[in-house]
């Protein structure tokens, strides 16, 4: 009987440390959503191989980045492309251990997917074989809404729900952490709370189109709800879900206007003489070092222009640089760099630098020694790319600011530029002729006349 006591007493201090142990641990994040892609890897594959090496990558950076980290693994065709974004308001160590854990989940959820983008409450992971940008109105935004309806004047629960979501987004657009949160009032007694964040790799336009597109998603007439997308979500409750204590607070108002102290004395007029007078000599002064810097500026528009049409050029509206400054980096327009022509005179090469492997030729010789050769090399290759003659390579400019800001995204070689020398210069010869030949009037005309004098350039 005694030894029963002792085996009963054994048994309760152990169920009483694993629970202890149990409830001291790491709590698991709380899993919200995911979506596996449509392609399949085989096991034990390449892609398999690239893919464990990628998830491995992430729980370090977890603890030293700043809730956002973006890599690739591997080479093509078996690359891949991968992230993790924490939500902006927890700790770092809540941030470690939701990457952690979503590192190994991610797989079970997904075990033969090439990609997956999965949510949890504290962070998002996402991993595909293809690259990670927002493009949109392409999305699928899972949508998961509280099935409790809003009873007490809906229309105007919804107005004011979308106002301080709005405003979140706006704020979340700027922020270094693409993050945000806005307390505001409801039709109910409670307070309405909202959330919005995107993935950092966005732009600032990117970041506020995605958390447009991800609030229009939200239903009316619901208590709470949240929209998802691959690279920002949305969600609003009428309870604090979030630590407030973490989020940023908003600017100061405003200093007050100053008043005067109670007991001093009015404000002697020899004062208010001094700071008039003072006032009105720095007017003076202010008025006279305009006219002065006026007409010094005439002068020197005025000598440029004889400069310029010195040689042949009969506007400067197009120039949005310094005439001497592009004077002096072609060599006083020497022939010698002359390229091709186009709507606006010659274009300067730098396809036949890059074409013979000296693309650091275009750069100034006293930035040369403070800038790495491969850095520039890269920028070049990414201008090249935006000018090539087939429009359909021309990368979009998502694309551009992924190149610019990922080192690990292998760019392309770039394609002839659309005004290199020898093709566009031969049909400028040939709309010449047609142009200045008045002796046939049959003769048809297949090129039209340039005669716009500014040519505004629009983003993809």
């Amino acid at each position: 009987m005694l030894s029963l006591k002792f085996y009963m007493i054994f048994v309760f201090l152990l169920s009483l440390s694993s629970s202890m142990f149990t409830f001291t641990g790491a709590a698991d994040p709380t899993y919200v959503y995911h979506a596996c892609s449509d392609n399949n890897f085989t096991r034990n594959s390449t892609y398999q191989s690239n893919l464990n090496l990628l998830l491995s990558s992430f729980p370090p950076n977890a603890s030293r980045s700043n809730g956002f980290y973006q890599t690739t693994a591997g080479q093509d065709p078996n690359r891949v492309y991968g992230l993790f974004q924490c939500r902006g308001d927890v700790t770092t160590t809540t941030c470690q251990d939701c990457v952690d854990f979503a590192s190994t989940d991610a797989t079970q959820r997904c075990p033969d997917q090439k990609g997956n983008v999965i949510w949890y409450d504290e962070c998002l992971l996402h991993y595909s074989d293809s690259s990670i940008m927002y493009t949109s109105g392409l999305n699928n935004s899972p949508l998961m809404m509280n099935e409790t309806e809003v009873t007490v004047e809906p229309s105007r629960f919804h107005q004011l729900l979308l106002e301080l979501m709005h405003e979140a987004a706006t704020q979340a657009a700027t922020d270094p952490k693409r993050f945000a949160t806005r307390k505001g009032n409801s039709t109910t007694s409670q307070p309405l709370y909202g959330l919005v964040q995107c993935t950092q790799d966005l732009s600032t336009s990117d970041c506020s189109r995605c958390l447009q597109e991800s609030i229009a998603n939200l239903q009316s007439g619901r208590i709470g709800g949240r929209s998802l997308i691959s690279n920002c979500y949305s969600r609003y409750e009428l309870y604090l879900f979030y630590n407030e204590s973490m989020t940023a607070s908003l600017p100061p108002p405003p200093p007050s206007s100053l008043t005067r102290p109670e007991g001093k004395s009015e404000v002697s007029s020899s004062i208010i003489i001094a700071i008039v007078a003072a006032i009105t000599v720095s007017g003076v002064l202010s008025v006279a070092g305009y006219c002065f810097l006026t007409r010094r500026s005439r002068k020197k528009y005025n000598t440029i222009q004889e400069e310029i049409a010195g040689i042949g050029i009969t506007t400067v509206e197009s120039l949005q640089f310094d005439f001497g400054t592009i004077q002096a980096a072609t060599n006083r327009f020497s022939t010698d760099n002359k390229l091709g022509a186009g709507g606006f005179g010659e274009v300067y090469k730098a396809w036949n630098h890059w074409r013979d492997g000296t693309p650091m030729q275009l750069l100034d010789s006293n930035l040369i020694d403070s800038h790495s050769r491969n850095e520039v090399n890269r920028y070049i290759q990414v201008g090249l790319l935006c000018v090539q003659d087939d429009a359909a390579a021309r990368p979009t400019m998502a694309t551009v600011v992924l190149m610019l800001n990922s080192y690990y995204i292998t760019l392309p070689l770039p394609q002839q530029p659309a005004f290199f020398h020898g093709r566009k210069t031969e049909l400028t010869m040939q709309s010449t002729k047609c142009t200045d030949s008045d002796q046939s009037t049959s003769m048809s005309m297949p090129f039209s006349v340039n005669d716009a004098s500014i040519t505004e350039l629009y983003p993809r």
